[in-house]
């Protein structure tokens, strides 16, 4: 039998995923793609890998966000694992139905605290952060602490998404530092991004993952898809910090953008 000890010792696998906007049914596409057969095949593929200690889901679960929505991300995701889950909104989402339908509270496992954080405003789709929540941020206890948003605080390089990030993104960063958080993941952007922060004698990791369905193109200039497979991030957390590694499901994708006219 694992005692405390022995689980507090150990690696823990936290799974990142973001960006399913998923409908009410499972049949519907976005931009031809199925995206709640594109979330299972992320969830497969992750599975196969590890069992995951916990799961992060950062936001933009829906692109039609009803209750119903959120049942079937739900369910999708209690077919292959029943960790414990912690889930933020993102602009496609609506609050109140997400926080009714959807576990918000933070985690503490394994000797980690996850606490995720709200960067969304209904029907807008840059970023804000409240006073309220950057206050409790940098009043965070001391410990080993990973935070889970849906937007940006920082540029990606990436100049039409960057128009969206979190418009009071260095107050966020500074209360992310004067917490001693280790990191902070996010998604929104549909690719992998990562980027340090000094922050007194440690750095403060940002971490952008890719969507479980389709993808945005690196560094372009406008709105422009990518070829790149839905993805995830693994959060590997131990006592000494954190390791990380975006993954890819197998899943082709056939998306033509702009469509062609009939």
């Amino acid at each position: 039998m694992e005692t405390l000890a022995t689980h507090r010792s150990r690696q823990l696998h936290v799974l990142q995923i973001t960006d399913c906007h998923l409908f009410p049914s499972a049949a519907t596409k976005l931009l031809d793609v199925a995206t709640r057969d594109s979330l299972a095949a992320v969830l497969a593929a992750a599975c196969r890998e590890h069992a995951p200690d916990a799961v992060l889901a950062t936001g933009d679960i829906a692109q039609e966000p009803s209750a119903e929505t959120y049942r079937l991300f739900l369910a999708t995701l209690r077919r292959y694992t029943a960790a414990p889950l912690l889930c933020v909104p993102g602009n496609h989402d609506h609050g109140a139905t997400f926080a009714a339908e959807l576990p918000t509270e933070d985690l503490q496992l394994g000797g980690w605290r996850l606490v995720g954080i709200d960067t969304h405003v209904d029907d807008v789709v840059g970023g804000s952060v409240a006073a309220a929540e950057i206050e409790r941020i940098a009043d965070l206890p001391a410990g080993p602490t990973l935070v889970a948003g849906h937007h940006c605080p920082v540029a990606t390089g990436c100049p039409w998404l960057d128009a969206h990030r979190i418009d009071n993104g260095t107050e966020l960063v500074d209360a992310l530092a004067a917490s001693g958080a280790t990191a902070y993941v996010f998604g929104h952007i549909h690719q992998p991004f990562a980027h340090h922060i000094a922050a007194g004698e440690r750095d403060l990791a940002l971490y952008g993952t890719p969507s479980t369905c389709y993808q945005f193109a690196p560094r372009a200039p406008n709105f422009a898809i990518d070829d790149a497979s839905p993805g995830y991030r693994w959060l590997n957390l131990g006592a000494s910090g954190i390791e990380t590694e975006v993954r890819r499901a197998d899943y082709a994708l056939t998306i033509e953008y702009p469509p062609k006219r009939a």
